[in-house]
C-alpha cells in the first residue's frame, strides 16, 4: 500500500466516523425507539410463526424436527408450504431489522425529518427489492450465512442458527476435518465481510438485491476492509467496557442487600443495558457503512441541523419508550426468579467421555480423571465386536485413536482390546465394557452408556445388551441412552427398571416424543419450553456438549438436570459459584451479560 493511498483510506475511514458520531448525537432518539419498535416486532411474531409451525408438526402428527423426522417434513407438500412462508417471513423481518439504522442514516444525511412515516416508507421500498427472484437470494444470506458468520449485523430472530457442535466438535477432531471446518467458515466470513456494506447499499440507492451486492464487492477491497475491521473493534471494545463498568457498579447493590433477590433485580437491569449498549453499537457502525457507501458515490456525509419532531411523532415515541418499559418488567421478575432457582439448583456434571483433557476418551484413565474433578456421572460408549463382545469405543473406525485403518466390528474382542490409543499425548488401552463397570463400581461414579450400533451387530443386539447390563449392573444404577429412538425404546420395553435416555442431535419444536427417563440434546437445540414439558413430565433433560463458562452458567441456572462436558474441572466450578453466595452468584451470571453478542 502507498503512503498515499493509505491516508488516502485514513482519511475516508475517519470522515465516515465523523460522520457516524454526529448521527448517533442527532438521532439517538430515533435510535432508541427503533431498537424498542423492531424488537417489539419480532417479539410478536415469534409467537405467531411457532405457532405455524408447531400447527403444521401436530398435522403431521409429529412433536418436532429431528433426524428422524425430517425426511416426513421434507416431502409434506403442507409442510414445504409452512417453511417456505416462515423463511420469507423471517427474511423479510430480518431484513428491516438490519437495514433500520441504515435507513435512519440515510434519511438523516439527505437532511429529511425521521418520522415514523419516512421511516416505514424507505423500509418498504427497501423490502419490496426482495420481489422476484433476486430475493431468493437474501433468505440464506440473513437467515443462515450471516448469523453463522457471526460478520455485520445480527437478529434477534436468528440468534440461535449456528453449526451444531456436534458436528463442528467432531470435525475439528481430526486433520482434515479441521482444515474442512477452517476452510468453510473462512469462505463464509470472508464473504460475509465483502458483503458488510449490503444493508447500507440496498436501503439507500436504487440498486437491486444483485447490484447491491456487487456494489459491496466493490467497495469492501482489503483496504477497505483494513479500515472498517478497526471500526468494527473499536466499537465493540467500547461497548465492552461501558458493560464491564455498569456490571462492575451493579456490584455495589448486590454486595449491600446480600440477597439473591437483589443480584436477579441488578442482573436483569444489566440485560436491559445490553440490549441498550449493543443496539447503539450497531447503530454507530450502520451509519459509519452508510457514510462510506454515500462518500463513495460522491454524495453529502455532513450531518445537517436537524429540525424538531413533529407532536404526534414525539408524542407516538413517548407511548413507545412507556410500553418498552413496562414490558421491560417482566424480564426483570424472570431475572429474580431464576436468581432464586439458581441458588438451589444442583445440576449433574456428565464428564464427556470421561475427561479428555486429562487422559484418552473412553479409557480407564479418562474415569479416573473425570471422578477426582468432581464428575456425578460419566458418559461412554460401547460398541459391539465381531465376536459379540462389548468395547467401550466412540468411533467405529479406528484410524484416529489407534492409527489402524480397521473398524470395530472387523476385529475381535481381544483385537481391540490389544490397541494402544493416543490422544492429547496421553495413551490408553481400550477397555472392555465389563471392565468399565467394575472401576465405575469401585470408585462409586455413575455410568451413562450410550451405545453405538453401527449396523453389522449379531441378532438380538438389545436383548444382549440388556442382559449383559444387568449381569454386570443388577442395581441398575447406571443409564443406558442412545441416539437410535428405536433402539432405546426396545431397551426400555425389554427393561423397564433400567433408566434410560434418548440421545437427540437437533430438535426444532416441542420436547422429543419417547418413554425414557432422560432425554439428552444438543445444547444448541435446548429451549426453557423443552426444560417445562420435560419436568411436567417428570423427565430428566440433559444437555450435551457444553464447555464454555458462559453457557454451562446459561444452562445451570435455567434448570438443566444435567450438562454433559469434556471440561470437568470447569463446569463444577461454575455450579459452585452459581450456588454460593449472592455476590459470587451475580459475578458468575454477569460475566456472560457484560459481552456485545
Amino acid at each position: 500500500m502507498s503512503a498515499v493511498t493509505a491516508r488516502g483510506t485514513s482519511v475516508a475511514t475517519w470522515r465516515s466516523v465523523r460522520s457516524a458520531a454526529g448521527m448517533l448525537r442527532a438521532r439517538w432518539f430515533a435510535v432508541l425507539v427503533g431498537m424498542v419498535c423492531v424488537q417489539g416486532t419480532l417479539v410478536w411474531s415469534m409467537p405467531f410463526l411457532l405457532a405455524l409451525v408447531h400447527a403444521t408438526l401436530r398435522q403431521l402428527d409429529l412433536g418436532g424436527v429431528n433426524q428422524y423426522t425430517a425426511a416426513t417434513v421434507l416431502t409434506s407438500p403442507l409442510a414445504i408450504l409452512v417453511l417456505v412462508v416462515v423463511a420469507v417471513t423471517a427474511t423479510v423481518l430480518v431484513l428491516a431489522e438490519v437495514t433500520l439504522f441504515a435507513v435512519i442514516g440515510h434519511l438523516t444525511l439527505e437532511g429529511e425529518r425521521v418520522t415514523f412515516t419516512s421511516v416505514l416508507r424507505r423500509s418498504r421500498a427497501t423490502a419490496r427489492k426482495m420481489a422476484g427472484w433476486q430475493g431468493l437470494l437474501l433468505i440464506p444470506y440473513l437467515t443462515v450465512l450471516l448469523p453463522i458468520s457471526e460478520v455485520g449485523f445480527s437478529s434477534f430472530l436468528t440468534e440461535h442458527v449456528a453449526i451444531p457442535k456436534f458436528i463442528s466438535g467432531e470435525l475439528l477432531k481430526t486433520p482434515s476435518g479441521t482444515v474442512l471446518y477452517l476452510l468453510v467458515m473462512g469462505a463464509v466470513v470472508y464473504a460475509m465481510l465483502r458483503f458488510l456494506l449490503f444493508p447500507a447499499i440496498i436501503s439507500g440507492f436504487e440498486d437491486r438485491i444483485v447490484p447491491a451486492l456487487g456494489r459491496s464487492l466493490r467497495l469492501t477491497r482489503w483496504r477497505a476492509l483494513i479500515g472498517f475491521g478497526l471500526v468494527m473493534l473499536a466499537t465493540s471494545l467500547l461497548a465492552w467496557i461501558i458493560l464491564v463498568l455498569l456490571g462492575g457498579l451493579g456490584l455495589a447493590p448486590v454486595a449491600w442487600a446480600r440477597s439473591h433477590t437483589a443480584a436477579g433485580v441488578v442482573l436483569g437491569l444489566l440485560e436491559l443495558a445490553q440490549f441498550l449498549v449493543a443496539g447503539f453499537a450497531a447503530a454507530f457502525l450502520a451509519f459509519s457503512f452508510v457514510a462510506s457507501v454515500r462518500a463513495s458515490a460522491d454524495r453529502p456525509i455532513e450531518v445537517p441541523s436537524s429540525s424538531p419532531s413533529g407532536h404526534r411523532t414525539r408524542a407516538v415515541s413517548g407511548a413507545v419508550l412507556v410500553v418498552a418499559v413496562l414490558s421491560a418488567t417482566p424480564q426483570v421478575v424472570a431475572a429474580i426468579n431464576g436468581a432464586a432457582a439458581a441458588a438451589q439448583t444442583s445440576p449433574e456434571i456428565i464428564g464427556h467421555r470421561g475427561y479428555p483433557a486429562r487422559a484418552v476418551e473412553n479409557s480407564l484413565a479418562g474415569l479416573h480423571a473425570a471422578d477426582n474433578a468432581g464428575a456425578d456421572m460419566v458418559e461412554m460408549d460401547i460398541q459391539e465386536t465381531r465376536d459379540g463382545g462389548f468395547v467401550v469405543m466412540h468411533d467405529v473406525g479406528l484410524r484416529r485413536l489407534a492409527g489402524v485403518d480397521r473398524a470395530v466390528y472387523e476385529l475381535t474382542e481381544d483385537e481391540v482390546t490389544a490397541l494402544t490409543l493416543r490422544q492429547g499425548g496421553h495413551t490408553a488401552p481400550v477397555p472392555t465394557l465389563a471392565e468399565f463397570v467394575r472401576e465405575a463400581d469401585a470408585r462409586g461414579v455413575r455410568l451413562l452408556v450410550e451405545v453405538k450400533p453401527h449396523g453389522h451387530e449379531q441378532p438380538e443386539f438389545a436383548r444382549r445388551v440388556v442382559a449383559e447390563l444387568d449381569r454386570l449392573d443388577p442395581d441398575r444404577t447406571h443409564m443406558i441412552q442412545s441416539l437410535d429412538r428405536d433402539f432405546i425404546e426396545e431397551i426400555s420395553r425389554l427393561d423397564p427398571d433400567r433408566p434410560t435416555a434418548y440421545v437427540v442431535g437437533f430438535q426444532i419444536g416441542n420436547l422429543p416424543t419417547a418413554s425414557t427417563d432422560a432425554v439428552v440434546i444438543e445444547d444448541w437445540s435446548v429451549h426453557d419450553r423443552m426444560l417445562n414439558e420435560a419436568h411436567r413430565q417428570g423427565r430428566d433433560l440433559y444437555t450435551w456438549t457444553v464447555n464454555e463458562v458462559g453457557l454451562l452458567s446459561d444452562h445451570m441456572a435455567r434448570g438443566a438436570d444435567g450438562v454433559i462436558t469434556d471440561e470437568v474441572d470447569r463446569a463444577v466450578a461454575v455450579r459452585e459459584r452459581l450456588t454460593a453466595d449472592p455476590l459470587t452468584f451475580y459475578r458468575e451470571r454477569a460475566r456472560g451479560l457484560v459481552a456485545i453478542r
